[in-house]
């Protein structure tokens, strides 16, 4: 087995071939003059191949990357395991409104098409939608690693999700603090205008909390959650997501409500927070494909 690193692999290539123990190469990426992606895989010594590529900002560029490397490797008539830490589309994975283009299975038609028979991707929005990929998909749960980055940290951790959807995302870290946890219910008014309605269970006040989430965008939906948890009396907010997209200010907009420390993952790059290694519980799933291998 060869672990192929793409361009935006954010350094998970190099940890998980040496927590596999398996050899490491790169592919070469250029443009031609009129802007277009020129992709080169180097010669392999070896069929199976894990290629690690993930597809956060710009998308569309790190994506086609991945299929036309996945393509290439096909021609060769490699058995390729895509390994995409941050899925791109993903959340698209219903029409919201009449008309709307349903983004994930079509990403993941696109990768099945190049070549992909195994893919492992690591807590994806709405986990369901793996269902349209037409080979085997495996998916990485970060949520106790990540939470383990946060113990020894808060003096009275208490955990929140920020709506019910994250509720089994704050149970496994609050199972690893060992800790309360709960989630709040958000409601919209016919503006599109989000406030919270309460919190289901547990008290905020002398509490560090940490609103653990799956993805923070744009920020908005922790910020609402950060000042209520300070209006109920918490002591200190901090944050924690799996993927931390950042879009649109999105740290400032944290920082300016007191969300005074912010956790994720290396499945994006991002410096201004603290950051766990998942390699070893991506390695787990990419160890039993070895297997199968051999």
């Amino acid at each position: 087995m060869i672990i192929l690193g793409g361009s935006a692999s954010n350094g998970l290539d190099i940890l998980l071939s040496k927590v596999i123990g398996a050899d490491l190469t790169k592919i070469e990426t250029t443009k031609f003059p009129d802007g277009e992606m020129k992709v080169k895989v180097p010669e392999l010594n070896d069929e199976n191949v894990v290629v690690v590529q993930s597809t956060y900002s710009p998308q569309e560029k790190n994506l086609f990357e991945l299929l036309l490397t996945c393509h290439e490797l096909s021609r060769r008539k490699a058995k390729i395991t895509a390994v995409i830490p941050y899925l791109a589309y993903a959340r698209q994975n219903r029409s919201f409104t009449s008309g709307e283009a349903v983004s994930v299975d079509m990403v993941l038609d696109m990768l099945h098409a190049a070549g992909v028979r195994r893919l492992i991707t690591v807590n994806p929005h709405k986990s369901d939608a793996l269902a349209y990929f037409k080979g085997k998909a495996g998916i990485v749960d970060a949520s106790k690693t990540l939470a383990r980055a946060v113990m020894g940290q808060l003096d009275e951790p208490f955990v929140l999700a920020p709506d019910k959807g994250g509720l089994n995302l704050a149970k496994n870290a609050a199972s690893v603090i060992k800790c309360e946890y709960t989630h709040i219910e958000k409601i919209r008014d016919n503006y599109g205008n989000v406030s919270i309605k309460k919190a289901h269970g547990g008290g905020f006040k002398g509490k560090d909390v940490i609103i653990f989430d799956d993805v923070i965008s744009t920020g908005g939906t922790i910020a609402l959650a950060a000042r209520y948890a300070y209006a109920e009396g918490a002591t200190s907010v901090c944050a924690a997501a799996v993927h931390l997209l950042m879009a649109d200010e999105a740290y400032n907009r944290m920082k300016t409500v007191g969300v005074v420390k912010l956790f994720g993952a290396n499945t994006i790059p991002f410096e201004k927070a603290e950051i766990a290694d998942i390699s070893s519980d991506i390695a787990e799933f990419i160890d039993h494909e070895k297997k199968e291998y051999d």
